[in-house]
Parts: structure tokens; C-alpha cells; sequence
């Protein structure tokens, strides 16, 4: 099945699939679209130069031709919508298939994602600034009248996390990685975060606000939250009862880190630091103990969120950077500033 059959065979199932999604809201499809986005793109991180152009994917295509498909649907479908709502008639069909356009790609890796970052900013903006009115709404397009905007942005998202499948399925492959190779990434950037506090006096660790109103003792306490979190999904991999995890998924983020955080109020930095240390250590062991069939297994672990070991282990990964990168950017700011 070509490239352009899937999409049609996708969109086809997400019109009789439209009524399954109980919130058509701009805010909400707003929200999916950036979500959605989000998932395809945060993994294009992991991504050395050669590989961005290297026909890796299970389809045949390379990242960077993968990015620029993505990039293009989201462009002209938003056309589509944009002519269907100002009654501009039909958008001409595209000229090339998805699969000669993949083949011929020659931009390079940084202009296609700047392309593909903009295309679905826009998209997101258009439409937060609808009315559910506008979406529901029929509109006249090649002889008919339906639901245009409504089918569009259902599909959208569903296609950025069709194709987000296919990037994960590389990036977070046991054979990209190696065994030991997951294991020295997720150590990496846990080493990296706790080197971020070498020689900071506990006065500054507590008192200088490094991510948003946090401290650097608030982000090693967040920290903990999500590594205590990851711990009691591997200490049952790859059987994973979602009941455990209640009180980390039982309410958005932000309220589970207030609450999480407020009850390791009383930790002194070095209780924290040992306890970091001793989840991370027993994460790692876990992870060794496993086989190769056992890491691979895809397992739902949240409501909205399913992959294998590897996945979970290098998202936390990337969470670990992000923080490190908010200290040592204190750090390079004069914010923060070691003891002589």
C-alpha cells in the first residue's frame, strides 16, 4: 500500500470515527494538534546527522523525508480548511505523490523541521481561533457538502501520531540502541543533572528560582516524583497495573506535582540526593534483569500512553536534560554561583 492509499485509508476511518471523539471544542482540538505534534517530534532529538537523511524508517523513508511529508499535509490541509471556511473553492489536488516528493527531498534537516514546526503552529492557531459553530459546520468542496474543518482536524492529529509510530519505532528500537547503550543515555543525563549542583552552596539550591518559580531543590524534588514514578512502572515490567500508578495519573500534571512535591516537603538535599540515587540505581538494575523480548514489549502505562522500556527510559532521559539545562543556564546567567 502506497504512502498516499494509508492517508486516504486513514482519513476514510477517521470521518465514520468522527462522533468517537466527544470533544470537538477549539481549545480541545487545539490542544490534540500540539499534543499530537509533540509526540512525533520530541524523539527527532536522538537523531545523529546521518541517520536524518538515511532511509531508516520501516516505510522506506528517511526522518528528514519523514518531517517534510508531515510538514506538507499539515500546509495543505490547512488550505483546505482555510478556502473551505471562506467559501474559495476546491484546493488544487498536489501535483506529486507523497512517495516522489519523499525520494526528491533536498532540504536540509534544519529547514524542514523549521518548515514543519510553522506549518503546525499555524494549523493550531487556526484552530484555537474557530467557533465549534465553524467546526461543525458543512462546507461545500468538490460538489459536496460535509464537514470539512470537523473531519480535518480530527484527522490531523491521528496523522501526526500515525507517522509518530514510525519514527518511534526507530528511535526507540533495541537494535538502534544496544542494550548497554540505553543505559549509558539515561545514566548520562542523570549524571549531567546532578553534576548541574556542583559546588552550589544549599542556601542558593533552595532559594534561586532556576524553572519558573522552582528552585533547584523543586526540580530535584520533581524529579524524584517522576523517577519514583518510572520506578513503579519498571519494578512490574512488563505486567504493568495501571492502579499502582494512581497517584501519579490520576490527575493532571500540575496538580500530581503539587502534591507529590508538597509530601517531600521535610527532605533534607542529601535525603533527596541519596533517594535520586537509590531509584535511579534500582530503575538501571531493573532494566538488566529484563531479556530482550521483555524491553521490547509495548505496555500501557498511562491512560494515553503505551511504548517499551526503551521509550519510557529515554523520555525520562530527555526530562532529566531538560532540567539539567534550566540549572546550568542559571549557572551561565550568574544566578547561580558555585562556592569558591
Amino acid at each position: 500500500m502506497t504512502q498516499e492509499e494509508k492517508d486516504a485509508t486513514a482519513l476514510t476511518r477517521d470521518r465514520a470515527q468522527d462522533e468517537e471523539s466527544d470533544d470537538f471544542s477549539p481549545e480541545a482540538i487545539a490542544a490534540r494538534l500540539q499534543r499530537s505534534y509533540l509526540n512525533f517530534r520530541w524523539p527527532l532529538f536522538l537523531l545523529n546527522p546521518e541517520e536524518c537523511t538515511r532511509p531508516c524508517l520501516e516505510n522506506g523513508w528517511s526522518p528528514l523525508a519523514m518531517v517534510a511529508h508531515v510538514a506538507f499535509w499539515d500546509g495543505f490541509q490547512l488550505q483546505r480548511m482555510q478556502a473551505a471556511l471562506n467559501a474559495a473553492g476546491p484546493v488544487p489536488s498536489p501535483p506529486r505523490s507523497n512517495d516522489d516528493r519523499a525520494e526528491n527531498e533536498d532540504r536540509s534537516w534544519e529547514e524542514v523541521l523549521a518548515v514543519a514546526d510553522e506549518a503546525r503552529s499555524n494549523m493550531i492557531e487556526f484552530a484555537a481561533s474557530l467557533t465549534a459553530g465553524q467546526i461543525g459546520a458543512d462546507y461545500a468542496e468538490n460538489g459536496a457538502r460535509r464537514p470539512v474543518l470537523k473531519q480535518l482536524l480530527n484527522h490531523m492529529p491521528r496523522h501526526a501520531d500515525e507517522h509518530a509510530q514510525d519514527v518511534h519505532s526507530y528511535c526507540f528500537s533495541l537494535q538502534r540502541w544496544g542494550r548497554e547503550g540505553v543505559i549509558r543515555f539515561y545514566r548520562r543525563q542523570f549524571d549531567n543533572l546532578l553534576d548541574g549542583i556542583t559546588g552550589l552552596s544549599e542556601h542558593d539550591c533552595v532559594s534561586i528560582a532556576v524553572s519558573g518559580r522552582w528552585s533547584v531543590r523543586d526540580v530535584l524534588v520533581h524529579a524524584l516524583v517522576w523517577d519514583e514514578y518510572t520506578w513503579a512502572i519498571v519494578r512490574q515490567w512488563p505486567e504493568v497495573d495501571l492502579t499502582v500508578l494512581d497517584p501519579w495519573i490520576s490527575a493532571d500534571d500540575d496538580a500530581v506535582n503539587e502534591r507529590l512535591m508538597a509530601g517531600k516537603a521535610d527532605m533534607s538535599m542529601i535525603d533527596l540526593l541519596d533517594r535520586l540515587v537509590t531509584v535511579h540505581r534500582r530503575i538501571a538494575n531493573r532494566y538488566r534483569s529484563l531479556s530482550d523480548e521483555q524491553v521490547q514489549k509495548e505496555v500501557a502505562y498511562n491512560q494515553a500512553e503505551k511504548g517499551n522500556l526503551i521509550f519510557l527510559l529515554i523520555s525520562m532521559s530527555a526530562h532529566a536534560a531538560d532540567h539539567a539545562a534550566e540549572i546550568y543556564a542559571a549557572r551561565a546567567q550568574g544566578r547561580l554561583r558555585p562556592l569558591v
